[in-house]
């Protein structure tokens, strides 16, 4: 056999071979991956977080929660929430910001605006009368009377039991 044919060959097999390694060699996209990965995680946690204090909040305001202990488990979570928007900040920029908690509190505000229920339209309608307890505004309960719903003004169908646009519950059971 010639030199030059066994040159050949063994250029054709380190060719082969390098094309068949090539996917283990190639850490950075991997790595690319895993952080990406990461971010994700730590988005879906902010998530979460965002949630148990909009939950939070919700209880207290129905009274589920004493003070003292919804002060404590609020700031618990602000800190929670803080520790892991620096932590998504180190991904997307060089260093993390110092208003980390004021940036929480704008997520916090954004979440319950996009997550508003009709319920908590109603909570807003109550009016307060001394000894009574909440009454409903009667120009708002009267929204249903006129054809509209009472949460976002959708035109009401005679025999609809839900709004068809937010979903609110169109008859109202009286305790």
């Amino acid at each position: 056999m010639e030199i030059g044919a066994i040159l050949f060959s063994l250029a054709m097999l380190l060719l082969v071979a390098a094309y068949v390694l090539q996917p283990l060699s190639t850490s950075g996209r991997t790595g690319n991956r895993d952080s990406s990965r990461e971010l994700s995680a730590l988005q879906a946690e902010r998530d979460r977080v965002l949630d148990s204090i909009q939950e939070i909040d919700m209880d207290r305001s129905m009274g589920k929660v004493p003070e003292e202990g919804y002060q404590r488990q609020r700031a618990a979570l602000v800190l929670e929430g803080a520790e892991i928007m620096r932590s998504i900040d180190g991904f997307q920029r060089d260093g993390a910001p110092d208003g980390s908690a004021m940036e929480l509190e704008a997520a916090v505000a954004e979440h319950r605006e996009k997550s508003s229920s009709p319920s908590m339209a109603l909570e807003a309608a109550a009016v307060q009368t001394p000894g009574k307890g909440a009454s409903y505004d009667p120009q708002l309960a009267n929204a249903e009377a006129q054809g509209t719903c009472l949460t976002c003004g959708e035109v009401i169908h005679p025999g609809d039991l839900f709004c068809s646009n937010c979903g609110y519950a169109l008859e109202e059971q009286v305790a």
